[in-house]
């Protein structure tokens, strides 16, 4: 056998491993989802790109000099239930959205007072007299002392973010301050998860901590981007090589307002001072982390390492905290990490981004 084909067949196995890599994660997918009983459709986008990549990779693969017609045909069967698979994931993300769009637009519909729970009155004995209203609809008259029952929201989202802890403009100033000197996309995405995170409203006493946890989070993701290694060093040089970027596109603030959503629906018990149980909620974040998005061979993983660790840092937060309410903000943060990591990786530009600081 000759160097050229040796080559050739160590590259095999490289593309090989990265199938069976992609069918475990596909695996834990559908196990996960089916746990959950919930499917996130960013981690699906996610999922889309990596194959997409994988099956392109093993495309080429199939027209290697010296492949054996039958390894060829193997492989080209492969790439053709890679195909299939791909063909079903943009289906199943669109429906994955619009559910995970469905309760939040309820929850904030109700809230703005589009749609309105219905009323509730305390039971009136039989034989009580009604009186008439002026359309001419009878009412029941609640017995005197009796009030009626109001519906405590959770909370509501504004249009306008209120800097309660001033860590938006402090940070803000951080990124327009080095701006001139690094590329700044990376760290204006984690921006506008801090913005959002500051548009809800509550009159819970947890909603400080359902704010501050993962603000000063976000703070030190940006913060580490813009002056630890690797960050520091590896946006000074994407600026050398590709035009400045200080804004997020539609799609893009998009998956970060439905990713803060989620965060927000998964407090709204919390919010509501109800009983919460913090041991399922730690497991939903295992699980949550379990599958974090790491994207394929041909992205920077340095960066995506130190999200990582945020992500376990959170989940670690979440075991150990002292309280029930900390244990189930640090979990839903550890999901909501989890959630925009794999939103990064399902959109085009940080995609590139990631894949131009490669060495």
């Amino acid at each position: 056998m000759s160097e050229d084909s040796s080559f050739h067949f160590e590259d095999l196995i490289d593309r090989l491993l990265l199938i069976v890599t992609l069918n475990s994660t596909l695996i834990h997918f559908l196990l996960s989802s089916q746990v959950e009983e919930n499917i996130d459709p960013d981690r699906v986008d996610s999922l889309t790109q990596g194959l997409l990549r994988t099956r392109k990779w093993m495309e080429e693969a199939t027209t290697m000099k010296g492949v054996p017609p039958s390894t060829q045909n193997i492989m080209s069967l492969i790439v053709k239930r890679l195909s299939q698979i791909e063909s079903l994931l943009p289906k199943l993300s669109d429906k994955a959205k619009q559910a995970e769009r469905n309760p939040a637009q309820e929850i904030l519909s109700f809230l703005d007072g589009s749609k309105r729970a219905p009323r509730t009155t305390a039971s009136v004995k039989s034989g009580t007299t009604s009186t008439a209203s002026s359309t001419g609809e009878a009412e029941l008259v609640p017995l005197v002392g009796e009030t009626e029952t109001k519906t405590l929201e959770a909370y509501r989202k504004v249009d306008v973010e209120d800097d309660l802890f001033g860590l938006i403009g402090q940070t803000q100033r951080q990124i327009q301050q080095y701006s001139a000197r690094c590329h700044v996309m990376l760290p204006t995405w984690w921006l506008e998860v801090l913005r959002e995170i500051h548009r809800y409203k509550s009159e819970s006493p947890y909603l400080g901590d359902v704010i501050e946890l993962p603000a000063r989070i976000l703070v030190t993701i940006i913060k580490g981007l813009l002056t630890e290694a690797p960050g520091a060093r590896l946006l000074q040089d994407l600026l050398k090589n590709r035009q400045q970027e200080n804004y997020l596109n539609g799609s893009e603030q998009e998956r970060i307002e439905r990713a803060v959503s989620k965060y927000f629906q998964g407090l709204e018990g919390l919010l509501k001072e109800q009983e919460i149980d913090a041991k399922n909620k730690i497991l939903e974040a295992q699980t949550a982390f379990d599958g974090f998005g790491w994207g394929g061979p041909e992205l920077e993983k340095r960066l995506i390492k130190r999200l990582n660790q945020q992500c376990e840092e959170a989940l670690q937060g979440a075991v150990s905290a002292s309280d029930v309410a900390r244990q189930v903000i640090y979990a839903e943060i550890t999901k909501m990490l989890c959630k925009l990591q794999h939103a990064m990786l399902a959109e085009t530009r940080p995609r590139e981004i990631l894949a131009q600081m490669k060495p």
